[in-house]
């Protein structure tokens, strides 16, 4: 295979595995200002789902604009409809890849109307900010491991495509 084959082929792998990675950030649902921080919230997935969540966080002084790497970080999602038990938890930089974040996961046991409230303290500084959220119903699960189950039938198609070239290639010589 020559490399023009290969660059487009290498180009569409690397779109499709960048598609499916995973990491801090998602789409803001909040930016708010309280006190001395500005607080930004993500959450992915998008759009955020029943289930398994991921709450980032950029906590910066609000005068400067700079990121706040030493506060105290709790999340909290609440029922709108006041049905159920608030999901309480801290927001650390540890469990984030980008340092520069806070991230907490959640699993959000219902789909429906949250509230999302954030607290950060460090030192005597404090800030409480908040939103509501919506979440969405989860995925079917045929929806949800569509990429697990498309590979093998992808792998075979490819190894025949290049089992089937490589005999035109030794046809031709």
């Amino acid at each position: 295979m020559t490399v023009q084959r290969r660059v487009p082929a290498t180009t569409i792998v690397l779109l499709l595995l960048a598609s499916a990675a995973g990491g801090d950030g998602g789409v803001v649902q909040l930016r708010q200002a309280d006190g001395p921080f500005l607080v930004t919230v993500f959450t992915a997935p998008t759009p955020l789902r029943a289930g398994p969540a991921d709450v980032s966080l950029l906590v910066q002084a609000g005068d400067r604009n700079e990121p706040v790497l030493d506060a105290d970080v709790l999340v909290v999602l609440t029922p709108s409809n006041g049905d159920g038990t608030s999901i309480r938890t801290k927001a650390t930089r540890q469990q984030a890849t980008n340092k520069l974040l806070y991230a907490a996961a959640v699993n959000v046991p219902a789909a429906g109307s949250w509230e999302l409230r954030v607290t950060v303290r460090r030192g005597p500084d404090m800030a409480n900010v908040g939103s509501s959220i919506a979440v969405a119903a989860p995925l079917p699960p045929l929806l949800a491991h569509w990429p697990y189950l498309a590979f093998p039938p992808a792998a075979v198609t490819v190894f025949a495509l290049h089992q089937w070239l490589r005999s035109r290639s030794n046809k031709a010589s």
